[in-house]
């Protein structure tokens, strides 16, 4: 696996007999991120806009399941900090990372993403049941619960490379909140509800294709929501069954003290 930096790794699109997720992702030793553009505040406690995550460089705990990140505020802000979390958790026969011990971890970081031109955090899992089984469908699930240590408003994120391959992964994503679509990839239908969840239509590089993209906003105020996601595929040819949804250019507002 990479060691390269994420800031500066571009990947090659490549998509063999398996997903493009299997190769090498570009990971960090966590630091405290910084947007590169100072948000708007004031000395009083006003609230602080613009807030942002320039890159994935944040903590992993309990086992490899959960994430957090910190946002600073820029010196002379006179406000606190904010902490991003992220809590994976599973039913059924599904796991984080890859099937494949060997392969990408939950967390990995890829550069860049859906087209963005910018770093990815990875929610990767993978179905365990015995391929010669009956493919689980929804009752295997990963459920990735996102909270703030402070409200937020006007929260907008990217969830990319929402997509498929024949005999290997059907992407079904559900979101929870009360949040409106800001933009859709051509290659993404559904309305990200557990009735019609979003769901990709081919399978889509995870670098350089923004089809599998979905922007969405939260108003706010709110401190979490949840992504749910899972393998819709109805049989196997046989490659391993990981699955991958990436969130990147995450900002938000919030009252800093």
């Amino acid at each position: 696996m990479s060691t390269t930096s994420p800031a500066t790794t571009t990947l090659p699109d490549a998509r063999p007999t398996r997903r493009t997720v299997t190769r090498a992702a570009a990971w960090t030793v966590p630091v405290v991120a910084v947007s590169a553009a100072a948000p708007a505040y004031a000395a009083s406690c006003s609230a602080l806009t613009g807030a942002s995550f320039a890159t994935w460089s944040g903590g992993i705990s309990n086992g490899g399941l959960d994430y957090s990140q910190t946002y600073t505020p820029p010196a002379g802000a006179f406000a606190s900090s904010i902490e991003m979390k992220i809590a994976a958790s599973y039913t059924g026969f599904i796991k984080a990372g890859s099937e494949d011990s060997n392969g990408p971890r939950l967390y990995d970081v890829y550069n860049p993403v859906g087209n963005t031109g910018k770093p990815g955090l990875g929610l990767i899992q993978a179905v365990t049941r015995r391929m010669d089984r009956a493919a689980p469908g929804r009752s295997a699930r990963g459920a990735y619960a996102f909270s703030f240590t402070k409200p937020v408003r006007n929260l907008v994120l990217t969830f990319t490379d929402i997509d498929r391959t024949a005999g290997d992964f059907l992407d079904r994503v559900e979101l929870s909140g009360p949040w409106v679509e800001v933009s859709r990839g051509s290659g993404v239908s559904g309305s990200g509800t557990q009735a019609s969840p979003w769901t990709g239509g081919g399978a889509y590089s995870d670098s350089s294709s923004g089809a599998g993209n979905v922007t969405v906003r939260f108003a706010g105020p709110l401190t979490g929501f949840t992504l749910t996601y899972w393998n819709a595929e109805t049989s196997w040819s046989g490659v391993d069954r990981n699955q991958a949804v990436f969130v990147t250019d995450v900002s938000f507002d919030y009252e800093p003290c």
